[in-house]
């Protein structure tokens, strides 16, 4: 490899490395309220998630593992 094409290598990944510290940020406490709000959960509607925990079996082939604790089995 030549030195230009290290230089650029050394620069990319330096830049990505800046920019993923740049996406941290620490939140105040009285900000957190904003985070907790129902709009910005994955599942916003109850039977939208209860319809995808009825599918999911069906459509990955298995079942169980969801809750509680043991094996696969459900012992």
């Amino acid at each position: 490899m030549n030195t230009r094409m290290q230089k650029w290598i050394v620069g990319s990944a330096l830049a990505l490395a800046l920019s993923q510290l740049g996406a941290c940020a620490a939140v105040a406490q009285r900000d957190r309220q904003y985070l907790s709000d129902p709009v910005m959960q994955l599942q916003d509607n109850s039977a939208e998630a209860a319809s995808d925990a009825h599918n999911l079996p069906r459509r990955e082939g298995s079942s169980g593992g969801t809750a509680g604790a043991g094996g696969g089995c459900g012992c």
